[in-house]
């Protein structure tokens, strides 16, 4: 028998930031732009039941995409209560990265604009490659130490193809 309910689409991720209005610049280079400014909402208190919290009070916007406007959206919050408690910027290399992956438009071109505006790429450009359908790859690290992907692939291709690299016994 079919389920009653069903998800239809990813509505928002929320990003949890240290400065809200650094954030909201570093995402607007990448090409957000705000849809929705809850800097000065009073949050009440069903935002906090809700998450399972005693308190919850912020600052926030919704991003959006141009390109994608009624694709998921950021929700950049910057935490009053409680503080939110962040990694070193860039995190230790021994870290497990926060990762948010993007699909590119032309990520070579995004590296060399990015790179011009002062943000810092772990390691250069990385592919073309071949076997994964991969036309380039880059990261960075958001105000907040997220590990920003920004990946270009095969034109109509999905996701890379992991399965190429599986070992042959």
């Amino acid at each position: 028998m079919a389920s009653a309910w069903g998800l239809e689409h990813l509505y928002h991720t929320v990003v949890n930031v240290r400065d809200l209005d650094e954030s909201i610049a570093f995402y607007k280079l990448l090409g957000f732009e705000v849809l929705n400014d809850r800097r000065h909402v009073d949050w009440p208190d069903f935002v906090a039941t809700n998450f399972g919290m005693k308190r919850a009070k912020g600052r926030g916007v919704l991003m959006v995409l141009p390109s994608d406007p009624n694709g998921p959206m950021i929700d950049l919050i910057e935490w009053l209560e409680p503080e939110a408690k962040f990694p070193s910027v860039p995190p230790p290399a021994d870290e497990v990265p926060r990762i948010i992956a993007f699909r590119t438009k032309n990520v070579h071109a995004a590296y060399d604009e990015l790179a011009k505006k002062g943000v810092k790429f772990t390691r250069d450009m990385w592919g073309p490659h071949r076997d994964l359908g991969i036309v380039g790859v880059c990261c960075c690290h958001d105000p907040n130490g997220n590990l920003i992907e920004l990946i270009e692939l095969n034109p109509g291709q999905r996701h890379s193809k992991a399965e190429s690299l599986v070992k042959q016994d």
